[in-house]
């Protein structure tokens, strides 16, 4: 499998590395990822430890890679009728995703930045 990673490194995708990830997932893997990051973002929202947002946007992109994968698999075995439907709700996860990925790594860069004073 580490091979297969650097092939898809080499050529500099990110997305293709994730979604390689997410198909060679067992369907447990994938579900575990989808609920933790749900009951990890739930708990992070009603909890507020600090780095709060950091941590939220983290758990959500763990979510979000479970559920993309476990979309992609069943778009694959629907009818032509319901794939539309399963299409748009992988590409909204894809995005949410992608958006609470830079959501972590811009927090966690002005969390470690500090408070600035002039």
């Amino acid at each position: 499998m580490k091979e297969a990673n650097h092939d898809v490194l080499d050529r500099g995708s990110l997305p293709a590395l994730l979604m390689n990830r997410a198909r060679l997932a067992s369907d447990r893997q994938l579900v575990v990822n989808a609920a933790t990051g749900l009951v990890a973002a739930v708990s992070i929202a009603i909890l507020k430890p600090p780095l709060w947002i950091t941590l939220f946007a983290l758990a959500c992109s763990l979510g979000a890679f479970g559920l993309w994968g476990i979309l992609d698999r069943e778009v694959a075995e629907v009818k032509p009728s319901s794939k539309r439907a399963l299409l748009a709700a992988r590409g909204l996860v894809a995005v949410t995703g992608t958006l609470a990925a830079i959501l972590f790594g811009v927090s966690l860069f002005f969390s470690l930045l500090g408070t600035w004073i002039s």
